[in-house]
């Protein structure tokens, strides 16, 4: 498929998470099966069902993360998604826009700001505040209020609005922010939600960003109750294993994705001619049937959408990125509506899924897994899903324990989240992909 000025370009990558601290160490990872998921030691768990093992940022990872991008007030979320939007606006190699082509846009979604990152710490002095401020002033709304102005809130309790902000002094331009709470469907809706904002013309070329930092004793008591998560209790690097008949539920991460899009004509005019991918097309949907229970017919609906307005045929998709959370119930559903979609391909169509060697990073990992989507098509290979080595007959999905070397046009990217959210997106291969960096 040849650029058209109306394409929508993804130009820039960035990501910050439990198996690397950028974009190329994180691929290595993939490719390798090399696992971030540890046993969670920061909190006691005993009285936890499940919850023994996150998805971690390593700690040399971290020291670097807040060294480089934190600062006095800003939360942690706001640090992760900081870092990665500086690799994915270096990668893009974009300088500041010239005033007169109007403001870029910004689509960002960040869950549990916290001041330190997914210390349960946070979580604790919150609630011993909270404590502390009911035993002296009661529910009385007038006296909470004038306790609540004299005192500074603990980052976790603010809407802090800084990030547009500084992000629109690092471009040199006005932004159009928009922030998504869509669960963890809301990094492939962020991506839409940015690509409309270039296709309507109100930006030449936007920001999207996404991070995650949630491993605390509420989170894990509030997923321990819905059974899901993961009650593995052997290697910590298995505990997520996507599509594998042993899966008992999924862990959690903290991490961070960006990504630069661009019309092709405002990529071009700057001399961007080696673009990551493509955005095709994408189907979203909310469901109120149920709270938590994936459907079928829902996420095939929203396959066929992207299929549909990116003019795919299903012979032109090459591989699918699946959600693949390592639930019971998400991969088998999941799973059925690929069949439903894709038929007999689906015994030579292969099937990646990223949240086995991460975690699942809510929103975070919409973004995270575009961009092993993209790198998936620039580099011609399929990550493989190492930890599913006993494949559920009841999936019937073709995973791989090794990377697959293969031509690549056209990838299938799926996210679904609590709350009735689905999302799956088209990308394709660009003309003149951008080639692997020269080490050495």
């Amino acid at each position: 498929m040849t650029d058209d000025t109306d394409d929508i370009l993804i130009t820039g990558m960035g990501v910050v998470t439990p198996i690397g601290g950028d974009v190329e160490t994180f691929w290595s990872a993939n490719l390798e099966g090399r696992s971030g998921i540890v046993r969670e030691e920061r909190m006691d768990t005993t009285g936890l069902p499940c919850g023994w093992t996150a998805g971690l940022i390593p700690e040399d990872v971290k020291e670097k993360v807040a060294a480089d991008h934190g600062k006095p007030g800003r939360s942690w979320g706001d640090t992760l998604m900081h870092a990665a939007v500086e690799q994915a606006l270096t990668d893009a190699r974009l300088d500041a826009q010239p005033a007169a082509e109007g403001p870029a846009g910004l689509v960002y979604a960040r869950v549990w700001p916290g001041p330190t990152g997914s210390d349960p710490q946070d979580y604790i002095t919150h609630m011993e505040e909270l404590a502390e401020r009911y035993d002296t002033i009661g529910n009385d709304p007038e006296a909470v209020l004038r306790n609540l102005r004299r005192r500074n809130l603990p980052l976790e309790t603010r809407d802090l609005s800084a990030y547009p902000r500084e992000i629109a002094e690092r471009l040199g331009t006005a932004v159009l922010p928009v922030r998504l709470e869509a669960t963890c469907s809301g990094g492939l809706r962020a991506i839409a939600e940015a690509a409309r904002l270039l296709r309507s013309g109100r930006a030449r070329y936007a920001v999207v960003s996404a991070a995650v930092s949630r491993n605390t004793p509420y989170v894990l008591s509030q997923y321990g109750q819905l059974m899901a998560l993961s009650r593995w209790k052997g290697d910590p690097a298995q505990a997520s294993m996507p599509f594998d008949v042993r899966r008992t539920g999924m862990v959690i991460n903290e991490s961070a994705g960006a990504l630069v899009l661009e019309t092709a004509e405002h990529a071009a005019r700057r001399g961007m001619t080696q673009p990551h991918a493509l955005v095709g097309g994408w189907g979203l949907a909310v469901d109120t049937t149920h709270m938590t229970a994936p459907r079928v017919e829902m996420i095939e609906r929203v396959m066929r959408t992207a299929l549909a307005e990116a003019g795919a045929d299903l012979d032109e998709v090459d591989t699918v990125n699946a959600h693949g959370t390592s639930t019971r119930l998400n991969d088998v559903t999941e799973a059925r509506a690929l069949h439903k979609v894709f038929g007999e391909r689906m015994a030579d169509l292969p099937v990646s899924a990223v949240k086995s060697l991460t975690g699942h990073g809510s929103a975070a990992s919409g973004v995270v897994e575009t961009v092993a989507s993209a790198l998936t098509m620039c580099r011609g290979v399929v990550p493989p899903v190492p930890t599913c080595t006993e494949p559920d007959p009841a999936c019937a999905v073709r995973t791989s324990l090794t990377p697959e070397e293969r031509p690549v046009a056209a990838v299938l990217k799926n996210s679904f989240g609590f709350g009735g959210q689905y999302a799956s997106m088209l990308l394709r291969r660009p003309a003149a992909p951008r080639p692997a960096p020269r080490h050495g």
